[in-house]
Parts: structure tokens; C-alpha cells; sequence
């Protein structure tokens, strides 16, 4: 609209200016005609410059963008890790030696919604088993069952023992403990194994990470077999598994 109003404005000017020229030529005023002719010509000049000239765009400054969000998703990760690194520190600070993993498949589910959560506990000092206590997404502390609590031996009916039995290393029952790790991780194992066979893979590798003490790892095998898998070797960084491809 500017452009616009501005090239009018030049048009007016330029047609009173032939009319004045008009004028002047018909009353024969000469020096004053002659003069005009100059104005006229450096008017048209200039007028020519700046028409050639791009109006200047005004710089605008980019915006910073605000960041994203966080989506709930992530929050529930960064919550569950919190939450699994807290429970290591928690079972290493009482019992160094001791590993632990999920006693349920759907562990991340059970927090998101706050239900009932549970490890599996391997040499910590005769527990097998540990209730998580969590709060609103916060870690609480582990709870012990009482029902697992190593029996102390009475003072006055038992001899005492010498330092060769004191030093005896804990027994660990490793074929309930891998009994106890399949059960609770088999469903979590048959959706792992439909996503293989979706890729058009026949075998997938359990991490150690994921797996309780090594030397359950060969009763763990077998359990796999026992419950359908076409076969189970351990390797030195997890379990393989061969899955049945019809």
C-alpha cells in the first residue's frame, strides 16, 4: 500500500510539472521554462535511482526456542532407573557379595502404577527374597520377610562352632533360585521371543545384567527346556537361546 501511495504521489507531481512547463512555453517565459527543464530532468533522475533501489527488510531476530517438555515416559524412565541403582546400593551396602534381579516380568508396569514390587536375592545372607517399598514414584527401602530370617543358633543347646566351620561359604540352592528367575521372567521371555521371530531371527541372548549368579546359569538352561525353548547354552556374557521356528 505504501509503494503504491508513494508512485501516485510521484505521478501528480510529474503531471503539475509538465503543466507548469506548458504554461511557461505558451507565455514564452524562457529562463523560467529553462529552469524548469532542469528541475524536471533532475527529477526524473532521481527519481529513477531510487525506484532501482530493493526497500530494506527488516532483520528479525530468531527466537529462542523454549525446550520441549518432559513427556511422562521419560520421567517414568528416569524414575526406574533411579530406582534400580537406589536397590543395588541398598542390598550392597548390607551384603557386598550379593546380586539381585526382578522376582516379576513386569516390574516397570508394577511402579508406573504403584502396585506391589519384589527382587529375587542371591548371597545375601540367607534371604531369597525382598519386598521393594515404594511411595509415589520414590524409592522407600527393601523389607526382609521375617519367614527368611537365618536361624540363630541357641547358646546353651548347640556347641559352639570352630573358625574352620565359621568360614565355611553360604549354600545357595541355585536350582530353586533359577526355578524362581524363569517363573518370574517367562512372560517377559515369550513377548521377547514373538519380537525375534517378528524379525525373522530364530535365537535371541539373554544379558548378564538381566541374570542372577553365573553358577545358576546351566540350571536355568535347563529350565528353559523344560518349558519349551528349543534350546539354551550359557555364554560368557549371558544365555543364549534358541527359539522353535515352525
Amino acid at each position: 500500500m505504501k509503494c503504491k501511495r508513494k508512485m501516485q504521489k510521484r505521478r501528480d507531481i510529474l503531471t503539475i510539472l509538465g503543466m507548469l512547463v506548458l504554461l511557461t512555453f505558451i507565455l514564452r517565459m524562457w529562463p523560467i521554462l529553462l529552469l524548469m527543464l532542469i528541475g524536471v530532468f533532475f527529477y526524473a533522475m532521481w527519481l529513477l535511482f531510487h525506484m532501482g533501489e530493493k526497500p530494506k527488510q527488516t532483520e528479525t531476530t530468531p527466537r529462542l526456542a523454549l525446550p520441549a517438555p518432559s513427556s511422562e515416559e521419560s520421567v517414568l524412565n528416569t524414575a526406574f532407573s533411579v530406582l534400580q541403582r537406589r536397590i543395588t546400593e541398598q542390598v550392597l551396602f548390607r551384603y557386598p557379595n550379593a546380586r539381585w534381579v526382578w522376582g516379576v516380568a513386569d516390574a516397570r508396569e508394577r511402579f508406573a502404577r504403584g502396585g506391589e514390587l519384589s527382587i529375587l536375592l542371591n548371597r545375601a545372607g540367607g534371604y531369597r527374597r525382598a519386598e521393594v517399598q515404594v511411595n509415589n514414584l520414590r524409592f522407600c527401602g527393601l523389607h526382609y520377610p521375617s519367614t527368611e530370617q537365618p536361624k540363630q543358633p541357641d547358646s546353651e543347646g548347640e556347641p559352639e562352632l570352630t573358625e574352620d566351620q565359621e568360614q565355611e561359604p553360604e549354600t545357595v540352592d541355585y536350582g530353586l533360585l533359577a526355578f524362581e528367575w524363569v517363573e518370574a521372567n517367562l512372560q517377559t521371555l515369550n513377548v521377547q521371543c514373538n519380537e525375534v521371530i517378528g524379525c525373522g531371527k530364530d535365537c535371541f541372548r539373554i544379558p548378564a545384567s538381566q541374570l542372577p549368579h553365573g553358577d545358576s546359569w546351566p540350571l536355568i538352561c535347563k529350565e528353559l527346556l523344560r518349558n519349551g525353548f528349543s534350546a539354551a547354552e550359557p555364554v560368557a556374557d549371558g544365555i543364549q537361546v534358541q527359539i522353535k521356528v515352525k
